[in-house]
C-alpha cells in the first residue's frame, strides 16, 4: 500500500514464508501513471509475497513486509485487463523495486499492517473501520467488505500523501506515480 509502486533502496531478500496463493489469502495494490507524460509510463500491480493474516474476535489483522512484494507479475497485470496489459521487464521491475523500497524508507518501516477496528452491518455486505500502519504513520480507513461463507473480499482506496509519502515523480513531474491507490484483497478464514 502506498507509493507502493515506483519507490527505492536496496533489501535482502525476504524470509521465507507461507504465499498468499498458498493459503487463499491475496492482497493487491494498483498503482497508476500520472504526470504530464503519463502515456510514457505504465501502470503498477504489486502483490504481497508474504501475506499473514490473523484472525482475532475483532476482525482479521493483516501484515506483510515491503520488501517481499511481488512487482509487476506478469500473468496478474494480463488478467486486470487493458490498463495493465503492457510488458514489464525485469530491468523495469527492478528499478520500481529500488523507487519503491527507497520511497517508503523500508529499511525504517519494513511493514504494513491493517487491523480490524469495527466490522459493521450483518449479511453479504459488511462496512468495516481498520487502522493501517505504513511508513511509520497510522491511519483509520472505512472500506466495504463482500462476505460469504469464509470469505471475504474488498477493495480501498488510500492516498498515499495520507502517510507522509510523497508520490514518486520524474523529469519536474512529466512522470509520476498518482497519489490514490486500490488495494484489494481477498481473505479466507480458516
Amino acid at each position: 500500500m502506498a507509493t507502493l509502486a515506483a519507490l527505492a533502496g536496496c533489501a535482502s531478500p525476504p524470509p521465507a514464508r507461507v504465499t498468499a496463493e498458498a493459503t487463499g489469502n491475496e492482497l493487491r495494490i494498483l498503482v497508476f501513471r500520472g504526470g504530464t507524460a503519463a502515456r510514457l509510463g505504465h501502470n503498477h500491480v504489486l502483490r504481497t509475497g508474504d501475506l499473514r493474516v490473523d484472525w482475532p474476535a475483532a476482525g482479521p489483522m493483516l501484515s506483510f513486509r515491503l520488501d517481499a512484494l511481488e512487482i509487476d507479475p506478469q500473468a496478474l497485470r494480463e488478467r486486470l485487463g487493458p490498463a495493465f496489459a503492457s510488458t514489464v521487464d525485469n530491468e523495469a521491475r527492478a528499478g520500481t523495486r529500488a523507487n519503491l523500497l527507497k520511497a517508503l524508507d523500508a529499511a525504517a518501516h519494513p511493514e504494513v499492517v491493517v487491523r480490524t477496528l469495527q466490522l459493521l452491518g450483518e449479511g453479504g455486505q459488511r462496512v468495516v473501520e481498520a487502522e493501517i500502519t505504513l511508513h511509520g504513520a497510522t491511519r483509520r480507513q472505512w472500506f466495504v467488505v463482500e462476505i460469504a461463507a469464509k470469505r471475504a473480499r474488498g477493495e480501498v482506496v488510500i492516498r498515499q500523501s495520507d502517510f507522509g509519502i510523497q508520490p514518486f515523480t520524474v523529469l519536474g513531474g512529466l512522470l509520476a506515480v498518482q497519489d490514490a491507490l486500490v488495494v484489494q484483497f481477498e481473505l479466507v478464514e480458516p
